[in-house]
């Protein structure tokens, strides 16, 4: 009986020492977590953001930098991601040499243009180098100091034993790291509420170009017009002048300039790098769809008219600031100042895009002579 009891206290103090080990690895961890002592390992970015911020690849797509030893490869591609400041990228590459017990392991790098270069009247070492750590090492550093368009580079490494090779095809892609919209056409200007903008003309046509830049000044670039529309809302309604010059609406509604848009921007077209704007015949701030008396002909309604107050005194429009009779057209006065048509454009080999802001402005379109004759 006194053996039982033994071995049934013993059980029970194996089973409170195992309890209290369970609980101070518990709070160990707990304390851990919250100061911080158990690093979390940062998940590897994506394959496909790796291929995209890549200075250099393998052939599979793999990035490769110039921190790491990388066996030699059977292709490469240098892009203009990531340069170092002396407009290089660059990559240490080892030949693998087997059998690794033999005698002379030793290999001589040496490099070529490919099949029918564009650049063959160059030297190849203007455009790619290749540099051994030291005589007849199997490691090399190999950098890439200008681009080479379509043409492709052969790296081989030769054997000082036996004459055995092994060649890497080198090649280029210029990703585009900038993109920049200008015109010599539009006059570029800034304001509070629209920001940086191109004022138009009407019935004008405007070029722009598109410039992809990046450290190699070379660029494989594929422009499109990724977008083209309007932001904001404005009133708009049937308008007539009474005699006293004010102007009285009906059928007033607040229209998104989107659905108006080729009545302003009658079109945009992009051709390699040139985007070509085409203006419509009026201005936001004067437009109107078309003109009629009413029905008892007392009267001549401009139709969809913008919506707009004058002043008593002077007959001009009423600007911000001014006391306004017609809330329709005091909304307009405050916010036709952050209207604004855009074109944005895009490079789809490396995803940039550039985005343009457009606001049509009242422009000379004529002059005028007095019938009178000036004697002297």
């Amino acid at each position: 009986m006194s053996n039982e009891l033994y071995e049934h206290k013993r059980s029970d103090t194996v089973k409170w020492i195992l309890t209290l080990i369970a609980f101070i690895l518990v709070g160990v961890m707990l304390a851990g977590i919250i100061l911080g002592w158990f690093e979390r390992e940062e998940e590897a970015p994506a394959e496909e953001e790796q291929t995209k911020q890549a200075a250099i690849m393998d052939g599979y797509g793999n990035a490769m930098d110039a921190a790491t030893l990388y066996r030699m490869p059977e292709r490469m591609t240098f892009t203009s991601a990531a340069l170092t400041s002396e407009r290089s990228a660059q990559v240490r590459i080892e030949a693998y040499v087997y059998p690794e017990n033999a005698a002379n392991r030793e290999v001589d790098f040496s490099l070529a243009w490919g099949n029918a270069p564009t650049n063959g009247s160059e030297e190849v070492t203007d455009f790619v180098t290749v540099t051994p750590e030291l005589d007849g090492s199997r490691v090399a550093l190999v950098a890439c100091q200008k681009a080479f368009g379509d043409d492709t580079i052969l790296l081989t490494a030769t054997t000082r034993d036996g004459g055995y090779q092994a060649t890497c095809t080198i090649v280029y892609v210029g990703h585009a790291e900038g993109i920049v919209v200008t015109s010599a056409d539009a006059v570029k200007t800034s304001s509070a509420s629209r920001g940086e903008y191109y004022a138009l003309g009407t019935n004008g046509t405007y070029t722009f170009h598109v410039m992809l830049s990046n450290a190699y000044d070379s660029v494989k670039g594929d422009l499109q017009i990724k977008e083209f529309g309007a932001v904001g809302t404005l009133y708009f309604g049937d308008g007539y002048s009474t005699d006293a010059g004010y102007l009285n609406y009906s059928n007033v509604t607040q229209r998104d300039l989107n659905d108006m848009l080729s009545t302003f921007i009658r079109s945009v077209s992009l051709s390699g790098s040139t985007l070509t704007v085409k203006t419509g015949g009026m201005v936001v701030e004067n437009y109107y769809s078309g003109f009629g008396p009413d029905e008892s002909h007392v009267v001549e309604y401009l139709y969809d008219r913008y919506v707009v107050e004058v002043r008593d005194d002077t007959m001009g429009y009423k600007q911000l600031g001014d006391t306004f009779n017609n809330s329709y057209a005091k909304y307009n006065a405050e916010n036709v100042g952050s209207c604004y048509f855009y074109v944005t454009v895009e490079d789809s080999v490396s995803g940039l895009s550039e985005t343009i802001k457009l606001w049509l402005e009242s422009t000379v379109n004529g002059i005028a002579l007095s019938a009178k004759t000036m004697e002297f």
